[in-house]
């Protein structure tokens, strides 16, 4: 233990209280430091305490030193590598808060951790182990034999190092650690008092600038802009700067500069020899698209921060004008206030040369750098044309002042436009005064030739009364729907025969909206929003418009498609209302939608044999094929088969039309029913003999009042229907039976609602019905099916034996035939069990006696 350890500890805390108080005495942290380090070096005896300071790269250097007669170099403002303390050891700093102790001469390092972590296992709080040779010959180069060193922490970072040097063995004890242990305390107090006087100084130097700025932006000197931007260029300490301001609908661009300028060609490519006329450069297209590429202050999303232009993407207008001017550094941020775009705030930095002082020199291509130094002389390090990085600092002052600009210009802007207004009001003014005057004088002419017009007006009024009353009776008496609506689109008139369509009483409708009761519909059902109508575009736009299909909507709900046509009125040159001729059109769609059905389906009817006929002909008619005898009579066969097909299908749609225009004249006369049934049978036997068929036929002996021949047709169509959809080997059954109202109730039981009902209208029209029934053992018929069977061309579909022939107006033509003798016809089926057609046809008043011939 050194004389120095064996002071009396009152002694000791006297110090520690006298170095405390000159840490204390002033705010200022390189006072602090020499007065720590100088008193600690008196403290301990050593020959050189110094304050060793980590960079934001690990790298430290020496901020402040005390030697004792210059027994060791000086190391004040050398700087050191990252390398020189390993990463281990500074987390082992940090973490553990380690202090060491190291003897060169006896070879070992004393470890004292502040902090117990995993990594500091030995027990006592001063441990020794050997030290390690680098260690060693670091030291040694260094000229020191005896260190001791102690971690200084600021907010949870390791800040630097309190070390104390000496150029012979020494041996430092517990309680000289202890002791530097409280001074570094100190020094870390000390460090965040400091660190608050910074930041108090630099916020109280960002608001002295930026009440600078805005004491010049509001200035009314001439040229404040100019002045203000001279004074952001300063303060930023930037070679040079510009404020764009963008063009106004009556005011052109602006631009202000102070400084340095880059210069562009107005040809916006290389460098040209002439230089007299340049572009703007924030007018230029590759500009806008460079902020748009580059990502902007990651806070600040209006603002662009780039230290160095050439690391960057950029057109090469913009940086060759930067690079020919030495322009390194750019700020930009875009004035924007209230969501309204104003211009650019622009400064410029020069590159510059930085000096680093290290201790030794310093070449990473030297492998004998992988060593410990040898020589820690002075090595000046030049670093030229190197970019300036913008701190925080400068970034949040450049957005304050951008934001007092933005509100200055755009109050100033705002300011002129009030006074141009203002201005141009007065201009009116003074117009509309003398407008008024002329005015008057017209007026007073006005009045003489007034008189003389009131009579001319009274005569006209009673003209236009007449008139208007004809129009009235004009437009009461019209078939179309007629209405007239104002500017707003209320409704101002509507003709009987529009509230007739409607469903609304005429007196409902007036001063209504005529949107809201009229529903107006798109074709598919989308409803219309009043401002894309037609109506409205109408009287928007002046423009008539004549649509079809269209739906408007009743007053019970129901819509009904139209054809309207919305014509503007004028008056005076101004739109003053709109007039809506519409009419339905139901019954017109629906007769176009069955004219296209019944031209689709008898083209695909008629196409189909003129193909097997076209087809045939053309194989009989080619000399070149050598046919054999029997396969010319089957094309002859087949050509004969469609001819008859083709007769078929003729003839049915003829029927089907006739009967429907009225123009068959039915020979109707008393007949046996019993006759008929076997007329029809026997015409179809043989159809049901080549089918493996077998025709059962329960006959009726009763007089009935028809045509024989269209109920032979009606019977025989539906018999040969059951024969073609029936399995071979089954039966198809014919059958007649008399309902009246005693037998009705047990009959119906047997029949579907559209049976039922059909039944009974037959008996309360005539009182008693004749009922035939053709039943087949089939597959039978869908059951949303049984109704469409009967419409024109419909022909289901024989899934296990294919199309089964026919025109698909057979039942048609049964249900015609049927309605023209006061009947009724319908099919029952369940499908996989056969079908069922019905027939009911009035029994013959007059009937005599059976006469069962």
């Amino acid at each position: 233990m050194t004389q120095l350890s064996h002071r009396p500890i009152k002694h000791l805390e006297e110090l520690l209280h006298r170095m405390t108080d000159r840490i204390r005495q002033s705010l200022e942290l390189p006072e602090i430091l020499d007065a720590t380090v100088d008193e600690m070096r008196r403290f301990l005896g050593t020959d050189r305490v110094k304050v060793y300071r980590f960079h934001e790269d690990n790298s430290g250097e020496v901020v402040a030193e005390a030697v004792q007669h210059q027994r060791l170099p000086s190391l004040l403002g050398h700087r050191f590598p990252a390398e020189d303390i390993p990463e281990h050891a500074r987390e082992m700093f940090l973490t553990a808060r380690q202090r060491t102790i190291v003897n060169v001469a006896k070879g070992k390092i004393g470890i004292s951790p502040f902090c117990r972590t995993a990594l500091s296992s030995p027990p006592s709080d001063l441990w020794f182990r050997p030290i390690d040779a680098c260690h060693v010959e670091y030291l040694t180069a260094m000229g020191v034999q005896s260190s001791l060193v102690v971690p200084i922490l600021h907010r949870h970072q390791l800040w630097g190092l309190l070390v104390a040097h000496h150029s012979t063995p020494r041996q430092f004890g517990p309680k000289e650690l202890k002791i530097v242990q409280q001074i570094a305390d100190q020094v870390t107090v000390a460090i965040s008092h400091a660190s608050l006087l910074h930041l108090t100084r630099l916020r109280g130097q960002h608001e002295a600038i930026t009440n600078q700025v805005v004491s010049l932006l509001h200035s009314s000197t001439p040229d404040p802009l100019q002045k203000a931007l001279d004074k952001t260029v300063s303060a930023l300490q930037c070679v040079g700067g510009r404020l764009y301001l963008s063009a106004e609908s009556s005011k052109p661009a602006q631009l202000v500069t102070s400084g340095i300028q880059p210069e562009l060609s107005r040809t916006g490519g290389q460098p040209a020899r002439r230089r007299s006329a340049t572009a703007v450069l924030e007018q230029l297209p590759d500009w806008q698209s460079w902020l748009e590429a580059e990502a902007p202050n990651q806070w600040m999303t209006q603002l662009w921060a780039i230290a160095d232009v050439s690391q960057i993407e950029m057109s090469w207008s913009i940086a060759s004008a930067l690079i020919e001017q030495e322009i390194r550094g750019l700020l930009v941020v875009r004035l924007i206030h209230r969501n309204r775009f104003l211009g650019y705030l622009s400064l410029f930095r020069q590159s510059i040369d930085i000096e680093t002082v290290w201790a030794g020199r310093l070449d990473a291509a030297d492998p004998r750098q992988n060593r410990p130094r040898r020589s820690f002389e002075t090595w000046r390090e030049l670093k030229r044309s190197q970019p300036q990085p913008w701190t925080a600092r400068e970034i949040g002052l450049m957005q304050d002042l951008a934001d007092r600009y933005a509100s200055v210009i755009y109050q100033t802007q705002l300011l002129q436009t009030v006074q141009a207004l203002n201005a141009d009001l007065e201009k009116r003014v003074i117009e509309r005064t003398a407008e008024l005057q002329q005015l008057n004088q017209s007026l007073i002419q006005e009045n003489i030739e007034r008189e003389r017009a009131l009579k001319e007006l009274q005569q006209a009024r009673d003209s236009l009364k007449r008139l208007s009353h004809q129009n009235e009776l004009i437009l009461s008496s019209a078939g179309e729907g007629i209405c007239g609506i104002d500017p707003e689109g209320n409704t101002v008139f509507v003709n009987p025969a529009a509230a007739r369509m409607l469903g609304y009483d005429k007196k409902d409708l007036i001063n209504q909206f005529m949107h809201d009761w009229l529903q107006h519909t798109k074709p598919g059902g989308e409803r219309y929003d009043w401002p894309h109508s037609p109506i409205f575009k109408t009287l928007k736009y002046s423009q008539t418009h004549h649509v079809t299909g269209d739906l408007f909507t009743r007053q019970d709900g129901q819509s009904f498609p139209t054809e309207y046509v919305s014509t503007p009125i004028h008056e005076s040159g101004k739109i003053v209302g709109a007039v809506v001729i519409f009419k339905d059109i139901t019954e017109r769609q629906l007769i176009e939608r069955m004219r296209d059905e019944f031209i689709a389906v008898v083209s695909h009817e008629l196409r189909t044999p003129l193909t097997s006929i076209r087809a045939a002909l053309g194989l009989l008619a080619q000399e070149k094929i050598d046919l054999q005898p029997e396969k010319r009579q089957r094309m002859v066969e087949i050509a004969f088969s469609n001819t008859n097909r083709l007769v078929r299908l003729v003839n049915d749609i003829l029927d089907v039309e006739r009967i429907k225009l009225g123009k068959v004249t039915l020979d109707k006369k008393p007949c046996n029913l019993a006759n008929i049934m076997a007329q029809a049978a026997d015409e179809m036997r043989a159809m049901a003999d080549n089918h493996g068929i077998q025709l059962l036929v329960d006959p009726l002996t009763t007089q009935i009042w028809a045509d024989p021949d269209r109920i032979i047709q009606t019977l025989t169509n539906l018999l040969s229907n059951a024969i073609k959809f029936s399995p071979n080997g089954s039966t198809v059954e014919m059958r007649a039976q008399q309902v009246d109202s005693k037998s009705v109730s047990r009959v119906a039981q047997g029949l579907n609602v559209t049976g039922t009902d059909a039944l009974q209208a037959g008996i309360d029209a005539s009182g008693s019905v004749i009922l035939l029934q053709v039943t087949d053992r089939g597959q039978g018929i869908p059951e949303n099916k049984l109704e469409t069977v009967f419409a024109r061309f419909e022909q289901l579909d024989a899934s296990d034996n294919g199309h089964k022939g026919g025109t698909g107006l057979g039942l048609a033509i049964c249900r015609s035939i049927a309605q023209e003798h006061d009947g009724e016809i319908w099919a029952q089926s369940q499908v996989g069990c056969g079908s069922t057609f019905f027939l009911t046809l009035p029994e013959y008043a007059e009937a005599g006696p059976e006469d069962g011939s």
